[in-house]
């Protein structure tokens, strides 16, 4: 029964047919190789309304975090702890965001490339009308590079020659170059259990922004 409501789910209609399923892997200033922050982390997007980060579990922090989007609800779960926050997204409907760069740049000092989102990367260095190159040669495989260059320095995306699969994005800042590695980026058949409410987690419920806070 569970297997056939679980189909149903996923063929239900406003449901996407498929779901974009990244691994990546962060380098860059602070980031000591074999750390916990250059371990991988996985990463799904589907349409505009559905989204899940897995990170990987720190065993010295008592953490793993798992972020849950599913327009308008939005959770963030510690799954060692079986505890979470639930949210409900004040934004327009099906108002989903995924930034790359916006997490290294609060101040927001590298102009438009806070807009660079997973599972959007060619669409924004298309729009931003990049300088397409042929790319390095990487793993004996042709490849394509987007460049973008502005006062803040410069992005890149490298992808597999003649699609929109990254293997490489990259951007600087004045601490130095972050780059993120794409092990995986591939569409696969939607799963809707991956974005449903996990079970056996105490939440705490975040309130809307009040008016005042909306203004800052």
């Amino acid at each position: 029964m569970k297997a056939v409501f679980l189909l149903a789910l996923m063929m239900a209609p406003g449901h996407p047919a498929e779901m974009t399923k990244m691994v990546v892997r962060l380098m860059g200033p602070g980031v000591k190789q074999g750390s916990y922050a250059a371990l991988p982390r996985t990463v799904y997007r589907a349409g505009a309304k559905y989204a899940r980060m897995d990170d990987p579990p720190d065993a010295r922090q008592l953490m793993q975090k798992t972020t849950i989007i599913a327009e308008p609800d939005a959770y963030s779960i510690n799954e060692a702890a079986k505890t979470g926050t639930h949210a409900i997204d004040q934004g327009g409907k099906d108002d989903l965001h995924l930034p790359i760069v916006l997490p290294f740049d609060p101040n927001h000092n590298l102009g438009d490339l806070d807009r660079i989102e997973f599972g959007a990367e060619l669409e924004f260095f298309q729009h931003a009308r990049a300088t397409k190159t042929a790319g390095p040669e990487i793993n004996g495989k042709p490849t394509d590079l987007y460049e973008l260059r502005g006062p803040w320095g410069k992005a890149q995306l490298i992808t597999r020659e003649n699609s929109d699969v990254p293997v490489y994005l990259s951007w600087t800042t004045k601490e130095g170059t972050y780059k993120y590695e794409y092990i995986t980026y591939q569409e696969v058949p939607f799963q809707a259990s991956l974005f449903t409410r996990p079970t056996g987690i105490k939440y705490r419920e975040i309130p809307p922004p009040t008016e005042a806070e909306r203004e800052k």
